[in-house]
């Protein structure tokens, strides 16, 4: 069966990094450029459900478009964590499927070595 989605409008985006695209870093990203999709760094699922979900998920409105990376190996827990990424208004939420840091081995990320 073909996909029926369209395909991206963004046809440049900065990657996730960790411990360096934090709010501060893409605030500078986009003064850099307006036509580029900025991710956060990868935020686990842990992180939103016991610690302080503010901390993890505020940006300055001027970093849009910018999308929530998250990782975690819950299904319920990522759909949550998802809902809440699309309440704070980001314009697209990423799910980690594929990350080999020590973030995501905590998180039990489906990548992580067991």
């Amino acid at each position: 069966m073909p996909l029926t989605t369209p395909p991206s409008p963004w046809r440049l985006s900065v990657a996730p990094m960790m411990d360096w695209t934090d709010r501060h870093c893409r605030f500078l990203h986009r003064l850099l450029t307006q036509h580029t999709l900025l991710y956060t760094e990868m935020v686990t699922t842990g992180a939103l459900m016991h610690g302080s979900v503010q901390r993890h998920l505020r940006f300055n409105a001027e970093e849009h478009p910018v999308a929530l990376q998250l990782g975690g190996s819950e299904p319920d827990e990522l759909a949550k964590a998802a809902r809440m990424g699309e309440e704070w208004g980001y314009d697209e939420i990423n799910l980690n499927c594929g990350c080999p840091s020590e973030r995501a081995g905590a998180a039990r990320a489906p990548s992580a070595p067991a």
